[in-house]
């Protein structure tokens, strides 16, 4: 695999938090009064019932959707699914939603219940087919092997699901490594964090912590076994 040829092609963070933001015609239109103040730019806007989304077409896509769940909960997805720019600008991006989000429903004992966030990415390899490279050369398995299914592979991957650990923060992180169906020279690895521990009353969001510290691990931990690099 080709590390440095790393695409992004979708980022998302989603966050479950209380109280359930309350959703009128008055909150609809604050809501896009402050993406706007925050420099955020949208081409439409979806609000079916308990729902407001706001989604930019161009110069790439950005979705921004609020929305007060059945289990009253409140939700704030943020998501990017063909980014143009770097990871770093989504943050930014993300950062400025959230502090829209906080000023037209403000919360002084705000919990976050539930926070995950996902990133995709594509990678060159140096094989004619991405699932032969990850068989063949990094697990070492020989190609007859695959003639048990009886007729020609045309994709497959792993699925890895690790649980927290101690000495962490408490996140569950799971990463699936694939042959990208739609052009099986690359590679397709989607990570997501997920974190289900409910931190402590009042605190932030924290957009940039999580997503950069999901970024390092892609680069310390799973670009690393991919490419069969020791650590």
């Amino acid at each position: 695999m080709k590390t440095q040829s790393r695409v992004i092609i979708h980022a998302g963070i989603n966050f479950l938090s209380i109280p359930v933001p309350l959703i009128v015609p008055q909150t609809l239109l604050a809501f896009q009064q402050a993406v706007m103040t925050q420099g955020l730019e949208y081409n439409r806007v979806e609000a079916p019932k308990n729902t407001i989304s706001l989604i930019r077409d161009t110069p790439y896509p950005l979705q921004v959707s609020v929305s007060a769940q059945e289990s009253q909960v409140g939700q704030l997805l943020i998501v990017t699914p063909q980014p143009k720019g770097s990871l770093d600008l989504f943050i930014k991006e993300a950062e400025a939603a959230v502090q829209a989000y906080e000023s037209v429903w403000p919360a002084p004992n705000r919990q976050i219940v539930r926070a995950d966030a996902t990133i995709r990415d594509l990678y060159e390899t140096t094989s004619q087919h991405a699932f032969q490279e990850l068989w063949e050369t990094r697990l070492g398995q020989p190609s007859q092997a695959l003639s048990a299914f009886g007729r020609p592979i045309r994709g497959g991957g792993l699925r890895f699901v690790m649980d927290p650990v101690a000495e962490d923060l408490p996140v569950q992180i799971e990463v699936k490594i694939e042959s990208f169906l739609l052009d099986t020279t690359k590679i397709f690895v989607e990570t997501q964090f997920t974190w289900p521990v409910p931190p402590a009353p009042q605190s932030p969001f924290n957009v940039r912590g999580r997503l950069e510290k999901m970024n390092s691990y892609i680069e310390a931990h799973v670009q690393p076994f991919i490419s069969g690099e020791k650590k």
